[in-house]
């Protein structure tokens, strides 16, 4: 794989326009935060959490437990497995998990956004798949604006004009690792499969708020993504 070439002196939410590998600038353009994020030498990572790359600032608080369309809140076990009898939906070129009844997108609006998960670990990871694969449809804008918990972080991106090219991601959801999870904090770590066959890993980092799980912006800008050699640690998860 082309050796990922890194400006360290960038900051990555004002200018998030780096050059880096074709597989990684699919993955991250679909969180809609282009940042310089595979380590020099083409590093591999492993799933264990990393408290620089996972680090927020101080959010709102979740102000309602309960779901803002009334999905039920279900088993609160992390899913250790593979979830039963998966529906998979295309959200531009990527399959996005669909369970509109039991774990989310309870609501689909008439332009794309997918919103309101269970407040479940597997609501979460719905809501974290989901988010990915609307940014990666072009609709990055929309997922900071509507899908964000409020912060200075979100609006620096927001001034940043986020976009994802539509259309142009060829990679695919392929597993998922729980980094951590509490009744309103998780941070997912979606693997994704290249066309090229490389795997990278995105940490998703999401809170409980206003009855919904919401994408929260790393105070440090930085998702905390990298190459992964194969999916040892993850569960497979997968729709294409």
């Amino acid at each position: 794989m082309t050796e990922p070439t890194v400006n360290e002196d960038q900051n990555p939410l004002t200018k998030p326009k780096f050059i880096i590998s074709a597989v990684v600038v699919a993955i991250i353009v679909a969180l809609g935060v282009i940042l310089a994020l595979v380590p020099r030498g083409g590093g591999t990572a492993s799933p264990e959490p990393s408290s620089t790359s996972t680090s927020t600032s101080s959010q709102p608080a979740a102000t309602s437990g309960a779901s803002v369309c009334g999905l039920p809140s279900g088993d609160q076990a992390k899913p250790a497995t593979t979830p039963a009898d998966t529906k998979w939906e295309l959200v531009g070129k990527i399959a996005a998990p669909t369970s509109p009844t039991q774990f989310g997108p309870g609501k689909t609006e008439a332009n794309g956004l997918r919103s309101c998960f269970a407040h479940s670990p597997t609501g979460a990871l719905y809501a974290a798949a989901n988010m990915t694969a609307l940014s990666s449809a072009g609709k990055a804008d929309l997922v900071y604006q509507q899908l964000a918990v409020p912060s200075p972080e979100r609006d620096a991106v927001l001034k940043s004009s986020p976009t994802a090219a539509p259309n142009s991601v060829t990679a695919q959801l392929a597993g998922f690792t729980f980094r951590s999870y509490e009744a309103d904090r998780a941070v997912i770590d979606l693997a994704f499969k290249g066309a090229n066959g490389t795997f990278v890993s995105i940490p998703v980092p999401l809170q409980w708020y206003e009855g919904d799980w919401k994408f929260v912006v790393p105070a440090t800008g930085d998702t905390g993504a990298r190459q992964l050699s194969d999916l040892s640690g993850y569960v497979e998860w997968a729709g294409v």
